[in-house]
Parts: C-alpha cells; structure tokens; sequence
C-alpha cells in the first residue's frame, strides 16, 4: 500500500509539472495568423526595384524568426493574371540545406497585386537563420516577386529583397494567466495529493490548497473582472492615477529623469513623448494621429509630421534643428506651428514621408544644428506623495520584460491585495466564526470597487488592508504580549508605507486597523470584564500612537524632499497646497475656481451623496438598495437587544465601521465631494461586510429554527 502512494503520488506530481510546463516553458497553445503587412500604397515609386523573374529558374532568400510561433508568410506576386495555373512551391530550409517545410500554391486563386498567406506546416525556431526557395511549376504564365527598397524590409529578412512578411501565432494564454492557471493546477495537485498522506499531513496539505485557491480566485477577477458584466468601468479605472507610476517606468527606458532640483527624489511623475500627455493604461493607447490629414503621425499631403507638445517637443522641435528617423535619413526643419495642442513639424524634402518607410514616430530622434542628440521626451514630478510604489515598481520592472512589464506589476499588486484579503478571512474565521469569514470573502471577491481598486499601480490596495489584517491578529492573540509588541512593528511599517504610497483615506485605514480591538474593548466594558477591557484599553492606546507615529514619520520624509532639505518649510508646504486643499480649511482666493464646490459644501451634503449609490454593492444587490443594507441591521440589533437585552457584539462592530468609513467623508470632505468616482469604496473597509453578515446571520438563524420546529412536530 506504501509503495501504491508513492507511485500515485509520484505519478500526479509528473502530470502536474507537464501541464505547467505544456502552458508554460512550451507554450503549446497558440492561435491565429497575424502578420504585418505593409501597406503598398505607402511605397514610394521610386522604392519598387523591379521584378524576380522565377522563369528563369528558383529565387532564394534569407530570413530569421524573431518570435516564436512563426506558422507563415504573406507573398505579394506581380505579373499574375486572374485564374493562372500553375503552382508556386516555397520550400524552407535549415542552415545545414536539409528540407524543412515544403508548401505548394494553387496559383489560380492567388490575385494580382494582393498580399496571399501561405500556411507552414512545421514550426520554425526564434533567430535560427533559414532560407526560403520560390519555384514556379507547371505556369501558363510565370509570376514574379516584387523587390522593394531595404526600407521595407522586415526585421526578419537576412537577405534578399522581396516584399514579405512573416506571419506568427499568438499564445492563447497570457503569461499572467498561465501564472494564475499554474496555482490553480498546484491546487489541485495538493487537494489529490493530499489523500496519499496521513491524517495530520492530509489537514495541513489541504489547508494551504485551500488558501492559495483563495488567493487565486481573488487575483483572477482583480486582474480580469469576471464576475461581474455590469462592472464596466474596471478597464480604464483610474488610469490616469496608474500613469504616474508606469510614466516613471517608460521615462526611465527613454534615458530621461526630473529636470528641476526641487522635483528630485519623488517616485511618480506625469510622461509626456511624441503622443502627448501619457494619462491612459497603456502608451499604445495614446497613438500618433491618424485621420484624412495624417496616417500614424505623417502628413499624406506634404512632408510633415504631427506630434504632441509639452516642454520637451517644443524645445526639440525648433527650425534649424533635424529629425531622424528609424531608417538613418535625416531632414531640416523648416517650420514648426501649433494647431489644436500639437505641433505641426515641417521637414527640408520635397518627397512625402510614410511610416511605411521611415518608421514609427516613437523611433524618431531630434538633434540640434550641431546633430547632437535631444530629449523628445519628459517626466514632471507628483510632489502630493512621495511615491514608493513608483520607486518599487521602478526597479522591477528593469528586470521584467518590457511588453509585458505592466500587466506583470499588477498581478503582483493582485497577489498581494489577495493574500492580504485571504489573511483577514482566515483570522475572522478564527476570532469570530466561518459565517461572518464567509461575508467578508465574498465582499473581497465580488466588491465592484475592491475589484477595480485592486490592480491599480499607484493605488497599491494591499496596502490600505493591512493593517486591519495586522489590528485582527492582535485582537485574535491579544492576550500574548509577544504578539501585541510584533503588532506594534508591524502597523508602524504598515502606515509608514501606505503614507509613502499616498496619504488618501488614511483616517479611514487607522481606524480599520484599530477597529476590531475597538469592539472588543467595547463588549469587555459592557461585559463588565475589568482584567480585558483595561488590556484592551492600553493596546487600542498603544495602536493609536503607533499609527499616528507611522503617519507623522512618513510626512517628515515626504517634507524633506518637498522643503529640499528643510522638513518644517516641506510640512508647511504639504498642509497648505495638499491638506487644506482637501478638507474644509481652504482659501478660496488661493484655490482653482473649480474646486470651490467642494470647499463650500457642507459635510451632510457631502455624506448624503454617499448613500446613493452609482453601481451594485455587490453583483445582484443594486445600488438604490444600499440604504436598505444600512438600515436592515438596524432593525435586527433592535429586535435582539428587547429579546436578550444586550448589544450584539455585531451591533458593536457595525458602529466601528461605520464611524471609520465616515471619517475620511467628513475629515477630507473637499475630496470625497470632489471625488464621488472613487471614495465608495469606503465602504468596504468592513462596514458592508458587517451589513451582509447580520442580515445572512439572522435569515439562517430563522431558518435554522423553522426548521428544528419542523422536526420537532
């Protein structure tokens, strides 16, 4: 029976690693047929070079994969009349001559002057050095290849001068994916395993399975948002917040950093290139203007190019100074004009200028009269916060791959929102009960705001959470002063980051951390529990000063460098541009006309708007039913407090959330009025949980008697 285990055991773990492997390393599923063509009509007449004539004999040529998963070619035939018979055969092979693919085109449905896709039937491996032979067979007419200028090469052609291109599958799962899809196969590896050891080993193999499910379950709808289609604002949510941190990322890849002496030191900036303004999720997004005028940047009329204009382009793009393009040629400026926020850059040539040749505009390079390189590019420092989520994600994604370096930080942001939610639903289970663990997961999970949150670079959710994860841990072990000390560490760390990271909803985050030690030493004063409660007095006491320490030591760092150097003139600076800004205090003299609203506004008005919900609480419970989840529980702790006489323990843990989510709508009220698209989420730090568990409670406890009733009879 030993033996059986071990070999089932082993036998699991191999299929295990071979799927991971398959999805990962191999790379086996792959789709589609995408190829960039290049559009013909942007090949100047000058730049066709002829004809390679196959009646002759075979035309041979050089090319190099630089992908995986190249499955084939795009040919472009001249000289081919409609419904041709013959066969054109295109034979690939290997360095050493020896065949690797061999396929054969019916020439009849080839058309003239058309780009045709002509399928591999084998894979070809990324930078080996292949040849590609053309024969013609059997043709009433002979066809030709047309040669074109080494501009319109593509990467992959070695040698030879044909107009080509290479065709390549797409992996069918992103790399994010196949991280998410691997812990869901360890996953189940660990479940099935699980029953070739005994019992002890059995709970313990179980018990992580099921908390890296939780997290994979979590990180899945954070990075994707499948479980709720009415969530439509999750694909560009707060991108502009994001771009501060992937602006720093793109900046540093273009050679550029802070210009002024007073923007050193901060870790998220605003970029600006050649597109304009870098406010979107993805720089891609941005483009170059395309439009009857202009195709990706070029002028189809004269010898001009469209760029975005920020302080860079504009001292770059002078008269007198050059552009140089991708393909070495460069050209004078002639004139430079704006027109509806961009620059209209006019070059020294008389021929129209085509990315097709020349290249993307995010190649191109400015130089002076003297030909010396300049920045086209620029990156103005976010003095707000400090930023050490810039920082953090600045440093790793130099070691990330450059296409995919974004989607990577926020599955790692992902990841870390997860565990940290994963680690509250597992302490809740274990201080109060699975039920209440059970609401609060599913609010994690399903939460249309916690999910839109989640990913978001700059607003690092994780760590808004962490200290009520760290405040639930000593509430849960409070009676152990080793615990209660490794708290306190742990909640300064917890705040000095999360004010590093930005200082939004900060009253909110402390009174999360504390909340839970606040119930409890409410229920020891009502239990009349002296010992306990004096405990808990001193530990709520403890948390306090150490979150406001955690707090204030942030502020003195961020007001070193926004003072340079001199922390008082840096704490004046922050409070008067930043806090009065965002509370009651402001100076309406001193403050943009648009922002006058929410200064006037008083704090009932800015909570009000608060109870009136734009989207679903939770998928299936709509947004006009919010102030019913509010008033329910009431109802229900009425009720119980006439039969039993005493406050729920609920009922306490309800008026903590409440009072800590209302603090950030009152104490920064000019920014909750402000900022209505954002600050529901407010509502998640336990308050909505608490909601949904007195109600689910209360409905399972009537069902719980109707049904002993029952029985009973």
């Amino acid at each position: 029976m030993e033996i059986r285990r071990k070999i089932g055991l082993l036998a699991g773990t191999l299929i295990m690693v071979m799927a991971i492997v398959v999805i990962g390393p191999v790379d086996a599923f792959t789709h589609g047929f995408y190829c960039d063509e290049i559009d013909c009509g942007q090949i100047a007449g000058q730049d066709y070079l002829g004809t390679a004539d196959l009646s002759g004999g075979a035309y041979e040529m050089t090319f190099s994969p630089q992908r995986p998963h190249m499955n084939g070619f795009e040919i472009y035939l001249t000289g081919q009349p409609d419904h041709n018979i013959g066969t054109l055969c295109l034979t690939v092979l290997d360095a050493r001559g020896d065949t690797v693919d061999r396929m054969r085109v019916d020439l009849n449905g080839v058309r003239e002057a058309k780009w045709y896709k002509v399928y591999l039937n084998t894979g070809l491996n990324r930078g080996e050095l292949y040849t590609l032979r053309f024969e013609a067979e059997n043709c009433i007419v002979v066809p030709g290849l047309q040669r074109v200028a080494a501009d319109y090469l593509p990467d992959e052609t070695v040698s030879g001068d044909i107009l080509l291109s290479y065709a390549y599958a797409q992996s069918v799962f992103t790399f994010q994916e196949k991280i998410l899809l691997s812990m869901f196969l360890i996953v189940i590896w660990m479940f099935a395993g699980a029953a070739f050891f005994g019992a002890a080993r059995r709970k313990v193999l179980r018990s992580v399975a099921a908390v890296i499910f939780m997290i994979s379950v979590l990180s899945w709808n954070y990075m994707y948002n499948s479980m709720d289609v009415q969530n439509t604002a999750f694909d560009g949510f707060q991108a502009d917040s994001e771009t501060l941190v992937s602006g720093m990322i793109y900046a540093e890849r273009a050679g550029v950093s802070f210009v002024g002496e007073d923007e050193q030191g901060y870790g998220l900036g605003v970029f600006y290139d050649l597109r304009g303004k870098f406010d979107t999720y993805d720089l891609e997004d941005i483009g170059y203007t395309t439009d009857e005028e202009w195709v990706e940047g070029y002028s189809r009329t004269e010898p001009a190019l469209i760029v975005g204009s920020n302080a860079a382009s504009y001292s770059a793009a002078v008269e007198g100074n050059y552009v140089e393009f991708e393909n070495g040629e460069r050209f004078q400026i002639t004139g430079v004009q704006e027109s509806g926020g961009k620059l209209i850059v006019h070059l020294d040539t008389e021929q129209i200028l085509t990315p097709a040749k020349y290249g993307s505009l995010g190649e191109i390079r400015f130089c002076d009269a003297g030909l010396r390189p300049l920045d086209s590019c620029r990156i103005e420092a976010y003095k707000s916060q400090y930023g050490l989520q810039g920082r953090v994600f600045r440093k790793l994604a130099r070691g990330l791959d450059e296409e995919q370096a974004i989607d990577d930080l926020r599955l790692l942001c992902s990841l870390a929102a997860a565990a940290v939610f994963v680690l509250i639903t597992l302490l809740v289970a274990a201080r109060y009960n699975r039920l209440m663990a059970g609401c609060f997961f599913v609010t994690f999970w399903l939460s249309p705001w916690i999910v839109n949150f989640a990913r978001n670079l700059y607003w690092v959710e994780f760590t808004w959470f962490l200290p009520m994860a760290i405040g639930l841990f000593c509430a849960w072990r409070v009676h152990d002063r080793k615990c209660r000390l490794f708290s306190y560490v742990l909640l300064f760390c917890a705040i000095f980051g999360k004010c590093l990271c930005g200082y939004e909803y900060i009253t909110t985050i402390m009174l999360g951390g504390v909340a839970f030690l606040l119930a409890d030493l409410f229920c020891a004063c009502a239990g009349k529990d002296s010992h306990r409660g004096k405990l808990l007095f001193r530990t709520v006491i403890v948390f306090g000063c150490v979150s406001l320490a955690g707090f204030f030591a942030a502020v003195c760092v961020h007001a070193l460098i926004r003072g340079e150097g001199s922390i008082a003139a840096g704490v004046r600076s922050i409070f008067e541009q930043d806090v009065l800004r965002r509370t009651a205090g402001g100076d309406l003299n001193v403050i943009e006309q648009s922002l006058w609203p929410t200064l006037n506004a008083s704090v009932w008005e800015t909570v009000c708007r608060y109870f009136r919900f734009g989207t679903e609480v939770l998928p299936g419970i709509a947004g006009n039913l919010f102030p019913l989840l509010v008033l329910t529980p009431l109802c229900i702790f009425c009720h119980e407090f006439r039969a039993k006489r005493h406050i729920p323990e609920s009922a306490v843990l309800y008026a903590v959330f409440f009072v800590a989510s209302l603090s950030w709508f009152c104490l920064a009220k000019a920014h909750s009025y402000e900022h209505t698209h954002l600050n529901y989420v407010l509502w998640y730090f336990g308050y909505v949980q608490i909601c949904l568990y007195t109600i689910v409670d209360k409905a399972a406890g009537v069902i719980m008697r109707n049904e002993s009733g029952r029985r009973a009879g």
